[in-house]
């Protein structure tokens, strides 16, 4: 039997909040050892100490995986470059592919595999813009443009996310797949987590899923939310998830004065348990790729309302809104109630599945495309 081609996954963490961890991790799930091996990089760590509690980590080492990490880029440039140089002289020659999921670093990433004889340098875009930010952007176009000189092959969560980075050049989809069988709804988790988080059964649940960051554009949803509880008094709004700008969104909850009504849960665990307690499923985002999240939401037969930034694409069931964030808060509050009536989706997973967001087909599928520009 010949050697499992050995692919260096550079990812910016292994935050569990996080849609391309999450991604990596599925895939790792259901990849055959025997063909593909993958070790990760990840600059989620600040003098050797991980930024996030909940990471996957530790799972991934006790399934056979190396997980390197180096300084977090925004607290030094010049260090995260120089840890960069310094892992790809020890360890670049042990490469196959290398896979870079994080676009503005491959500009040193996928350069020092080129210098260190990596043939196979793959470039993978996740969103549809750089940077919610236009300082971030501008430090990201230069970064972004060296980067794809040193790719020979490009990969997309989506349409939109691949022609954002890749303009007309070529590029290759895979799917953000999940394992839907994980995510179907289930009546007895919906009660018990309800009881465990004194919500009434008749109360409408809507729910905001990932990294709590500007991209987000959570206070909004906040804003909207408040609306929303002059027509129903008992709903709750629930973030799940951590990130850099959780204070702000809480003084915002507060500013609104809906403290009462907000559940801030974290990083979970339980994530595709939790989905079975929402009504709604909130991403009034400033801009996406295709984030794991909405699928991981379609599969649960969630109502789907989405900012028109996010990706139409994301609607893979057909059964979501897409509403203008310059829309005020009733138009908005007006969709969510539209959504909330018409009930849960019974028939989403099969629908995913026939659309090929499986996370079993999707590591086969992904298998299959290293396997090809190996040979190649």
């Amino acid at each position: 039997m010949s050697k499992p081609i050995r692919v260096l996954q550079v990812v910016p963490s292994l935050n569990r909040a996080a849609g391309v961890a999450r991604f990596v991790y599925n895939m790792d799930l259901y990849h055959d050892e025997n063909r593909v091996h993958f070790d990760y990089l990840h600059h989620s760590s600040i003098d050797g100490v991980l930024m996030h509690d909940k990471t996957y980590d530790d799972n991934l080492r006790e399934k056979g995986s190396r997980v390197y990490t180096v300084n977090y880029a925004s607290r030094g440039l010049s260090r995260f470059v120089k840890e960069v140089d310094s892992f790809f002289e020890k360890h670049g020659a042990e490469y196959d592919i290398v896979h870079c999921q994080m676009p503005n670093s491959a500009f040193c990433v996928l350069r020092d595999a080129k210098h260190t004889g990596v043939k196979h340098r793959i470039l993978h875009s996740h969103l549809n813009n750089s940077s919610d930010q236009f300082l971030h952007r501008l430090r990201n176009a230069p970064l972004n443009a060296i980067g794809k000189m040193y790719a020979t092959d490009r990969l997309a969560c989506s349409e939109d996310a691949g022609k954002f980075l890749f303009g007309n050049k070529p590029f290759t989809v895979i799917r953000n797949g999940i394992p839907i069988e994980q995510f179907a709804y289930d009546d007895g988790i919906n009660n018990r987590l309800r009881a465990e988080f004194g919500i009434p059964l008749n109360a409408p649940v809507i729910g905001c899923v990932g990294r709590i960051v500007k991209q987000k554009n959570y206070p909004f949803a906040v804003k909207v939310f408040a609306q929303f509880l002059r027509r129903y008094s008992n709903a709750k709004l629930v973030f799940i998830g951590d990130g850099t700008d959780r204070a702000e969104l809480e003084q915002t909850i507060r500013d609104e004065g809906v403290t009462s009504s907000v559940l801030m849960l974290g990083v979970r665990e339980d994530i595709n348990e939790l989905y079975s307690m929402l009504d709604i499923f909130f991403m009034p985002s400033l801009y996406e790729g295709l984030p794991v999240s909405c699928v991981e939401a379609q599969a649960a037969g969630l109502h789907c309302v989405y900012s028109t930034d996010v990706p139409r694409e994301s609607d893979i069931t057909g059964t979501g809104i897409f509403v203008d964030r310059t829309a005020d808060y009733e138009a908005w509050s007006n969709v969510l109630e539209k959504m909330y009536i018409r009930g849960r989706l019974a028939q989403n997973p099969e629908l995913l599945a026939s659309k090929g967001y499986s996370a079993k087909e999707n590591a086969e599928v992904l298998t299959q495309y290293y396997e090809r520009i190996v040979i190649e």
